[in-house]
């Protein structure tokens, strides 16, 4: 499967070869030439950029990457905007820019729009809605809004799939892969950060974005998590009148959290929308392992009767239940000031290739993060520190997990949103309250039972295997039918030298032989000459010459 995958991405490359050459001129034109030389592609480059990029170079390198993506279009806005989330891999001050790139394109015309909700939705649109503003409530990249009343009253939104724009989607992922790859080859500096996976991760996150149903989906199922939350609102979805490229949800009358004068206005009891949006939040992370990954002001609204509405779940992030209880050891040492403990499981959760420094790796997330020690917990912005140590961790090779930097990220934001809300608000104190609750369930009967159930069929396999390959490995013992591999790094050097030296003798061998044979050849009388030269004998002689020359090489 992956080579018919890779297979069908290069098909894809290769058609896109008019986009790629736009991709490298837009770098270009934007300062990074010498990138894309170092890629040697510089021959899809058209020669008079060279020196109208020099002058783009004095911005800094986080406005030109803004600038690029910005005008590269869908996929790199939504890259640019992926890899501001990632504090672990990009230089804040390249991030500060990334943060700024707005997903918003031209709007497309009604008539478009109406073309896909009668091909999706057939005579469904004229028996079911009543009336659908013409005029966008918001247009993006990936799709548009429309208000609109159904026959029933109900105030929705449409949300319409732009046409066409998989196809772009998938020939810019496309491209980005085989990017990825020249970036592993010919920028080593750049292997740590996996290229290649952060791809493949970009273009699966898009994927989900791109169909609607599985947006339906997520908010069916947070929604069904977070009925302990009754005050937690989350739209209706309309599923008869949904599709994948059709979205009909209900419309949120209430002020978003992006409006600081608004909310700071509003008669609300902004404390317990703090609360409640905080709990709920943690509750779906370390509870069900399932959240809502792009939570931010606008996505937020508070809605009559100190109620908390959330929109927009095309991206969500999952964790394990090795991972919820990694996170829950995490959030525990923050509130015990456990930097160590902390240390231990950033080290246990991600990958690295190669030997830690556990000791430098400690003993600089200290010394970073000694300035919150003592701090009252309502100063201390946990998701800053939890950030902080990520970024501490990518420098001694640890990678985190994407989805764990969402969860980073949306506790960060949560922090400030609630402070902003309340000046008091205590996000730790939440999760410390949270953890002792989880760690009841973990430790309770049924989910100790389920461990143990687990275990016990581990032991069970081991113990039938056991025997078995024990016998087996035994009887070719004694037959001196066993052997012991020795790898080296030394051992494969020399045979490496040996295999090199022996091809050289051999083409030498064959060299001197054929430059003889040519010799004798172009003396004789006989056969075709060309000059007085027999033509089989300056064959011979320019095939010995070459195997001679080629010996002597490496």
């Amino acid at each position: 499967m992956g080579l018919v995958r890779r297979s069908i991405q290069l098909s894809r490359a290769m058609k896109g070869a008019g986009r790629l050459s736009q991709i490298l001129s837009v770098l270009s034109k934007h300062g990074f030439s010498d990138v894309v030389q170092r890629l040697k592609l510089e021959t899809y480059l058209p020669g008079r950029l060279g020196k109208w990029a020099e002058t783009n170079e004095t911005r800094s390198l986080g406005e030109r990457m803004r600038l690029a993506f910005q005008e590269l279009g869908p996929t790199f806005v939504k890259l640019g905007q992926v890899l501001s989330m990632r504090p672990d891999l990009i230089p804040e001050n390249v991030i500060e820019e990334l943060v700024k790139l707005q997903d918003q394109v031209a709007p497309m015309p009604f008539e478009v729009v109406q073309e896909v909700l009668n091909r999706e939705l057939g005579f469904k649109v004229q028996s079911n809605f009543k009336e659908i503003n013409s005029a966008p409530l918001g247009s993006a990249s990936i799709g548009q809004v429309h208000e609109a009343i159904l026959v029933t009253g109900e105030r929705v939104v449409i949300k319409v799939l732009r046409p066409g724009i998989r196809k772009v989607i998938e020939t810019d992922i496309s491209l980005l892969t085989l990017l990825a790859e020249m970036f592993e080859k010919y920028f080593p500096e750049l292997r740590v950060l996996n290229p290649k996976i952060f791809v493949e991760e970009f273009f699966k996150t898009l994927q989900f974005e791109l169909d609607f149903k599985i947006e339906a989906n997520n908010i069916e199922k947070i929604k069904k998590n977070s009925e302990k939350f009754p005050d937690l609102v989350f739209p209706k979805v309309y599923h008869h009148l949904s599709t994948h490229e059709i979205l009909v949800l209900e419309r949120f009358e209430g002020i978003r959290l992006n409006d600081k004068d608004a909310v700071l206005k509003a008669p609300v009891d902004r404390e317990k929308i703090a609360t409640l949006g905080a709990r709920a939040f943690l509750y779906s992370v370390l509870k069900y392992g399932l959240f809502h990954g792009d939570l931010h002001g606008g996505n937020l609204f508070i809605l009559p009767g100190d109620r908390l509405g959330v929109i927009d779940f095309g991206i969500v992030g999952r964790l394990s239940q090795k991972s919820r209880d990694q996170l829950v050891t995490m959030v525990w040492a923050l509130t015990q000031e456990d930097y160590e403990t902390l240390c231990y499981t950033y080290a246990e959760l991600g990958s690295s290739d190669g030997s830690i420094d556990f000791d430098g790796f400690q003993r600089e997330v200290r010394n970073t993060l000694s300035p919150y020690l003592g701090l009252n917990l309502n100063d201390v912005n946990s998701g800053r520190v939890l950030i902080e140590a990520t970024k501490i961790a990518a420098k001694y090779d640890i990678r985190v997990p994407g989805d764990w930097m969402l969860v980073f990220r949306a506790i960060l934001t949560m922090e400030g949103m609630g402070r902003l809300l309340d000046p008091k608000f205590d996000m730790i104190a939440m999760g410390e309250e949270l953890i002792v609750d989880l760690v009841k369930i973990q430790m309770s009967p049924a989910r100790l039972k389920g461990e143990a159930f687990k275990i016990s069929k581990d032991l069970i396999s081991l113990l039938e295997m056991l025997p078995r390959n024990l016998r087996w490995a035994i009887r070719k013992f004694a037959k001196n039918d066993y052997a012991i591999e020795f790898k080296s790094q030394e051992i494969a050097r020399v045979a490496l030298v040996i295999d090199r030296g022996s091809r050289r003798i051999s083409r030498a061998l064959s060299g001197f032989g054929l430059l003889i044979s040519g010799a004798i050849l172009v003396m004789a009388d006989k056969g075709y000459h060309w000059d007085d030269f027999s033509v089989p004998g300056l064959v011979l002689l320019a095939f010995g010459s070459y195997f001679t020359f080629r010996s002597a090489g490496k």
